[in-house]
Parts: C-alpha cells; structure tokens; sequence
C-alpha cells in the first residue's frame, strides 16, 4: 500500500561521490582563492597608504617602517603567493572530477576530453618544472619549482 516507505534506502555510486567531491572541493578553492585575492588588494592598499599629507615627513616613515616591519613578520608576500596555487589546485580537482563524470557518460567524449586535458596538464606542468632544469628559463612563477 505504501511502496514509498518499503523502498531501500538511496545509497550513492563511488562515482558519484568523487565527482561531487572533487566539484565542490574545487569551488571551495576557488571561492577562497577570489577572497583571498579580494583580502591582498586591501592589504596592499593599505600598505601603499603611508604617506599622508597631513601628517609630518617623520610620522609618515615610521608608519611606512611600522607596516613594513609587520608585512614581513606576517609573511603576507608569501599568503598572497598562494592564491594563484589555491586556484591551480581548484582546476585540476574540476577537470578530474569532470574527467569522472564524463567516462560514466560517454565514452567518445571522455576519450576527447580527457586527452585534451592530459595535454594541458602536461604543458602546465613543464612550465612548472622547467624553471628547476634551466636557471634562465622565463617561465618562472610562484607555483614553479
């Protein structure tokens, strides 16, 4: 009479628990990632403002000293550096989590997919490497080796 309560309970396939693993670890990254870089444009902001016309030569250098001294203590260069990272970790996680659920699709157009991906994360990891190998070499980045 009732088939609604006589029906098992949902239970999730392993697919589909990376897939929405990996989707919303990714948005969480870059979520955090376009806050982060929100947080360092104010910080820097703030930085830059030490030289008030209205204050006194000497009490305007104490101030840039007083915000230099705490930018290294800090180590906000090194916070702000991160956030290129949080958003390259974010698009690797999307791009499995999307390689995932391609292949539980269709399986022409995870071959495709998945092989343009392959290419890309190869040459963004040779940008990465390469600065390790060669010391002259201009792809130098934060995120590289």
């Amino acid at each position: 009479m009732n088939s609604f309560l006589d029906s098992p309970p949902f239970i999730p396939s392993a697919s589909a628990r990376w897939i929405n693993s990996l989707f919303f670890i990714s948005l969480v990254l870059s979520l955090a990632a376009a806050l982060l870089g929100i947080l360092a444009k104010q910080w820097i902001r703030e930085y830059m403002q030490w030289n008030s016309p209205l204050a006194a030569p000497r009490e305007n250098v104490l101030v840039r000293q007083m915000r230099f001294e705490a930018w290294e203590a800090w180590n906000v260069a090194a916070t702000i550096s991160a956030v290129p990272a949080l958003l390259e970790v974010a698009m690797i996680l999307f791009l499995v989590g999307m390689i995932i659920l391609l292949w539980t699709l269709d399986d022409v157009v995870a071959i495709c997919v998945t092989a343009a991906t392959a290419a890309f994360l190869l040459v963004v990891s040779a940008f990465t490497i390469l600065p390790v190998l060669f010391h002259r070499c201009p792809y130098r980045s934060p995120t590289a080796w």
